[in-house]
């Protein structure tokens, strides 16, 4: 099993390179300011991304987590 770890993005992944694996885990700060319209956007971009699975840790630039979790848990 491969896993591909990242964090702190901050929605700056137009230049990043993400391997291929198995297992795609972002370990936090998907956002810069957190709101809806920002993990939605850091949301599109994981989905993009050919591993099969995902696991999510939100970090503290990811504030829609504690604002508006409902939301922020079906993007």
């Amino acid at each position: 099993m491969r896993l591909v770890v990242v964090a702190d993005t901050h929605l700056f992944t137009d230049d990043l390179h993400v391997p291929e694996g198995d297992v795609f885990v972002h370990a936090g700060d998907l956002c810069r300011g957190g709101d809806l319209e920002e993990l939605a956007h850091a949301a599109a971009w994981i989905a993009s991304l050919p591993h099969r699975h995902k696991v999510i840790v939100a970090g503290n630039h990811d504030r829609s987590f504690v604002d508006a979790p409902a939301a922020a848990r079906t993007m």
